[in-house]
């Protein structure tokens, strides 16, 4: 409930290591929620997905129909922002493909 109708923000750090480096990113993004009726609610509680959640939706998932838009990296709101964990690895020459 506190979610509905409001944006939050959804942080997500990154560490790569290897032996000679350690490098560090904060992936940020902003989550705009539709305004949420008490019923919408008690049915998406009834899924379950809320209960393994961070935040109690998943943005992959069921929870996806809350959201009125987001500013900045979807994959770090579902988990490992991918944009900014290539960023990091090529600066110590890991390539991805």
């Amino acid at each position: 409930k506190k979610l509905s109708g409001r944006e939050h923000t959804v942080y997500t750090a990154i560490v790569l290591h290897d032996e000679n480096n350690v490098l560090t990113d904060v992936s940020e993004t902003k989550v705009v929620f539709k305004d949420i009726s008490d019923e919408e609610i008690r049915k998406y509680i009834a899924t379950g997905e809320a209960y393994d959640k961070s935040g109690s939706y998943g943005i992959q998932g069921k929870g996806s129909i809350f959201v009125k838009k987001i500013i900045g990296s979807y994959t770090g709101v579902v988990g490992l922002p991918i944009f900014e964990t290539s960023q990091l690895m090529s600066k110590i020459n890991l390539k991805l493909f």
